[in-house]
Order: structure tokens, then sequence, then C-alpha cells
């Protein structure tokens, strides 16, 4: 008989245990924060132009993340948002938007997104490395426990280089040679040089093919942000070259990236060309030799109106010498 209960009793216990133990746990509604994709990596900032610059070199950064917030509560949900970033030390100016109350239904997940803006990205080094976060809190009567969730930016090269060829303002005669300076001038934010490579047409020349040009190592310097460097190269005219204007451009990029040009119009005369000292005296002899000439024509044309003595005049003068000298021989 015992047997029979312990059975029975046993029985029991594995009906029921199974079904206790299988009950699942009960979840209490509550609201949750985070990122739409996954951030755990440092995202880099886009490039723009720097609306608060009046430098056309100048860049900005700007990145978009999205979030959402997930109500599993049955009544809708207010929450307050704070951004914070450590972005403010090092750029020249920072930009934030993101709504600062947010409301979430009951029983959904609705997407939001924040957007920050930083000024001066040349002055910033390539791949530095800037934290934000978005603390939220439920908007109550009384303190709650806020979410945080976090993220970082990456700052991108900028690649920003300018060239100046220098015009020496001098005339280059045929058969001779001259340097021709070009100042480079780096924007961006890291270490940047010209890519001169063999083959490569970085100096190019129109209308002159008896014009060559030799370029310079100084010219594939590297120079540090925010500096220039002075390079060369020198052009060489064949003693036969006719005087001509040539055009000389350079167009290259950087190691960065940058695109690079500028141009020269450069003056070659031939050998033979007169100087200008000789053409400037024959022009003051011919002026000399015309302002001669008007002078000549001046003293004749004052030769030409000298007054004259009328034919009445003269009867008259005859007749009364006639008169006295009948006079004087009656007398």
């Amino acid at each position: 008989m015992k047997s029979k209960i312990v059975v029975l009793f046993l029985m029991l216990m594995g009906v029921f245990i199974p079904v206790s133990s299988a009950q699942p746990d009960v979840e209490v509604p509550n609201w949750t924060i985070d990122w739409v994709e996954d951030l755990s990596n440092a995202t880099l900032l886009e490039s723009i132009d720097d609306k608060n610059s009046s430098d056309w070199w100048d860049k900005g950064g700007i990145i978009t993340f999205e979030f959402y917030i997930e109500n599993t509560r049955p009544t809708e949900l207010s929450i307050d948002l704070q951004f914070e970033a450590d972005h403010e030390g090092e750029f020249n100016w920072v930009e934030v938007d993101l709504d600062e109350t947010v409301t979430v239904g009951g029983g959904s997940n609705k997407t939001f997104d924040v957007t920050l803006e930083v000024g001066s990205l040349n002055d910033v080094d390539e791949g530095d490395l800037h934290g934000l976060s978005i603390i939220a809190r439920e908007d109550l009567q009384v303190p709650t426990n806020p979410q945080t969730i976090e993220a970082d930016t990456r700052v991108p090269r900028v690649a920003i280089m300018m060239a100046d060829i220098i015009d020496a303002d001098v005339p280059l005669l045929a058969g001779t040679e001259t340097e021709i300076k070009v100042e480079l001038t780096n924007f961006g934010n890291k270490n940047d040089k010209l890519k001169l490579t063999e083959g490569d047409k970085t100096l190019t020349i129109d209308g002159c093919p008896q014009l060559s040009i030799q370029i310079d190592d100084s010219l594939s310097q590297a120079i540090t942000p925010g500096s220039s460097a002075e390079g060369m190269f020198v052009a060489k005219a064949s003693s036969s070259h006719p005087t001509t204007d040539c055009v000389i451009t350079l167009k290259s990029r950087s190691d960065g990236g940058a695109s690079v040009s500028d141009s020269l119009s450069l003056e070659v005369r031939s050998s033979s060309s007169p100087n200008d000292g000789s053409s400037s005296g024959s022009g003051n002899n011919d002026t000399t030799s015309t302002g001669g000439s008007d002078s000549s024509d001046d003293g004749e044309l004052k030769g030409n109106f000298l007054p004259s003595i009328s034919a009445w005049l003269t009867i008259f003068i005859i007749g009364w010498v006639a008169i006295i000298r009948r006079n004087e021989i009656i007398t």
C-alpha cells in the first residue's frame, strides 16, 4: 500500500515540476534607447566647406547618427535628451542638431537622428578621435535613472595644396636658361607633397616647341600643414628660338589627392631681336626731325607775309616829291 502511494506521489511530481519550470519570466514594461547601426568603431566625419570661414580652403566636418527609443509600456512616453561631446576643445566651432524632448507612443519604436557639425578640420590632425554621447531621461516630476548611448568620430584627411609660379618679369633670351621659382603651400592637416614621376607631364609648354623644362627635386619636397616651401624648375630656350610668348602650366596631384595647378606666361626673345634702347632712340630722332621741319616752315610763312606798299601810295609820294622839287627850283 505504501509503495503505491510513493509511486503516485512521484508521478504527481513528474507532472507538475515541468509545468512550473516552463513558465516564462514576466518582463516589466519599460523603455530603451540605442543606435540604429553598430557604432562600436569610430565613424569618419564627412569633409565639407567651412560655412563660418571666408577662405575657400577651410574645411568643416559633418556627421549624422540615427538612434531609436523603444517603449514597451502601454502609455505614451516623454524623454528629455541631452548631448555631450569633447569636440569643443579642438575645433573652432561646434553645432549640434538634436531635439531636446521627444515622445514615443505606447507599445511602439520610434527613430530619431542627431547631426554634429564642426569647423577647422584643416587644423586638427588626421585620425584624431572624439567622443560623443546622448543622455536620455524620462520626463517625470521625480528623478529617474538616465540611459546613455556613446559613439566616436574620427577626423578625415584634408588634402589641399596651392602652387604659385613666381613671375620674374624678365624675358628669356634664346640660347639661355633661367630658374623659375614655385611657392607651394599646404593647407591640409597632414604632411603632403607633389607627385612627380618619370613620364608624368607635371609641367607643360604651350606655343614654344624649342623651350625645354627641367624639374628640380625641390618641387617634390614634403610640406608640413599650414606652411609653405619654395621649389623651382629650369626653363631653357634653344639658340634658334624665335621671339614669342610661351605659356608654362603646372598641373599635378599631391600624395593626399589634392589637385594643384598654376600657369605662367614667359616671354622669349630671339638673339636677333633689336633692343629697346635703339628703338627708343630711333623714335626720338624722328620726333626731332619733325620738329625741325615745322620750324623751317614757320620761318617761310613769316617771310611770305611781310607788309607791301600799295600803288596809290607810290604815286602820291612821287607827286609830293615832284612838287617840293619844283618849288626849290623856282626859289
